[in-house]
């Protein structure tokens, strides 16, 4: 079913509707104090439309044109730049001067004159490993861009050693070794049940590849790792190729299937692997897990419906056992379905993450605001995992708040020594600005907010890198 692209060429007007353009921001105002020891990017990825998408795309959210933001901290000053990554997608509809790609992940609802045009957005999360930075969309293969211009420099496949259709956005950089762990899923192409695990050295280059099949054609959106583990869920987002005939977006949420769980020793090979199945579990993101013992933790937020407040579980497995079964408990109602950490303990134990929170008891002022209705994310909540304890940060009223990403202070003592940054969205301004906080004193406010003279739409993922990470970029 190929789309009907006629109608309105542009959207209509809102804090969430395409900003359109690529700028800088040299020097930019500042509220509070920079840290003087935050030196480093904070570099962030949007979907935003150079050409409206179509009304039945219920994921339209995902379905926008790749946008990075830049802000480099230096001297406690802070320089914004945003630009958009230009895919053979995006080049492609710029020369139309109209959209020419249907709903979400259905090629068969594009535009006939791009059938033999990657359709990859890039426009899901950012990464630098092995000297390259890679913008990612799980669909496709990564694109590069200078970590200075952003200028996009093209697709990139790892010397052409990776064999897999796409590479998904959320690959895990191990801090040991420096290895990437990544994956592709639908790995033969669209519909196929083939998921493809990468290991690729710090030198840029793939070390190990195994390949094995899904139990069905779910979306795979995230994995974790730990020290000796790759942690796979597969998750009941399903898709078929009737659906797709129908014109309809990739996923459909479908109760009926199990969460399903490969365990892939990390020296492992495909018939290593165990499954574990569990109820259907809305949750596309996880923080972080460990071996302790002969069992496996995953800590991650969790929907038991596909629209409900999620919650931060813990997903337990037990190697030893002959249940094919792992353990669910609640670790904090904390109600974000964005969790971070402190990234240099990935796979580690460790104490605390961050995340988003709707916070019922903050005012909300729709006055003001009228824009943001009656929720928002409005709080920063740093959580213990091993306690439940919580503190948080709140924005005001007036603003909603998209991912946060933790910032080691230079010299970090410990775990949680540094900084939660994260855009807020100003709806009573219409404008965007990034909030500091120090992840010791959530409570004590933002040390400081750096104020852009636009808004941002909604952030999908970030990451900070230290000036040191980038120092022979």
């Amino acid at each position: 079913m190929v789309a009907d692209f006629s109608g309105d060429k542009f959207a209509p007007p809102g804090f969430n509707s395409p900003t359109r353009f690529d700028g800088s921001v040299y020097d930019c105002e500042v509220s509070g104090t920079i840290p003087a020891d935050l030196h480093g990017t904070f570099y962030r990825m949007q979907c935003d439309f150079a050409y409206p998408t179509l009304p039945n795309d219920w994921m339209t959210g995902f379905n926008g044109d790749g946008h990075v933001s830049m802000f480099r901290f230096k001297d406690g000053s802070v320089d914004y730049t945003g630009r958009y990554v230009m895919t053979d997608r995006l080049i492609a509809e710029r020369a139309a001067r109209r959209r020419l790609f249907g709903v979400y992940r259905n090629r068969l609802t594009d535009d006939p004159s791009v059938a033999n045009i990657d359709r990859g957005a890039a426009n899901t999360h950012i990464y630098w490993h092995a000297g390259k930075m890679m913008v990612l969309k799980e669909d496709s293969l990564p694109y590069l861009v200078d970590p200075h211009t952003l200028e996009t420099k093209g697709r990139w496949d790892f010397h052409g050693k990776f064999e897999s259709t796409s590479m998904s956005a959320h690959p895990k950089i191990d801090p040991v070794t420096g290895d990437m762990i990544c994956y592709g899923y639908q790995a033969k192409g669209d519909l196929s049940d083939d998921i493809a695990v990468y290991v690729v050295g710090p030198d840029g280059h793939v070390k190990k590849d195994v390949w094995f099949k899904a139990p069905y054609v779910g979306i795979v959106h995230d994995i974790a790792i730990t020290r000796k583990h790759i942690v796979i869920p597969v998750i009941a987002l399903v898709t078929s190729l009737e659906r797709l005939q129908s014109g309809e977006p990739m996923w459909d949420w479908q109760p009926s299937y199990p969460t399903m769980v490969a365990i892939l020793p990390r020296d492992g090979d495909a018939r290593d692997i165990r499954w574990f199945k569990g109820p259907s579990r809305n949750t596309l993101h996880f923080n972080n897990a460990v071996d302790v013992g002969n069992t496996i933790q995953m800590d991650l937020p969790v929907s038991d419906e596909q629209r409900m407040p999620s919650q931060i579980k813990r997903w337990t497995f037990d190697l030893n056992s002959k249940d094919d079964s792992f353990k669910e408990e609640v670790i904090s109602t904390t109600n974000g379905p964005l969790v971070r950490m402190n990234d240099k303990y990935l796979s580690m134990p460790y104490e605390y993450c961050y995340a988003g929170h709707q916070d019922a008891s903050r005012p909300v002022d729709t006055l003001r605001a009228p824009g943001l209705g009656g929720r928002a994310t409005n709080t920063y909540q740093r959580v213990n995992v091993n306690t439940g304890e919580t503190s948080s940060f709140f924005v005001g009223s007036v603003q909603s708040l998209q991912e946060p990403i933790f910032a080691p202070r230079e010299n970090a003592r410990d775990e949680s020594d540094g900084y939660v940054m994260g855009v807020a969205s100003n709806y009573a301004e219409m404008k965007s600005e990034l909030v500091i906080v120090d992840a010791q004193d959530m409570e004590a406010g933002a040390i400081a907010t750096v104020k852009l003279p636009f808004r941002l739409r909604p952030g999908t993922h970030g990451n900070w890198l230290s000036a040191k990470d980038l120092e022979f970029a």
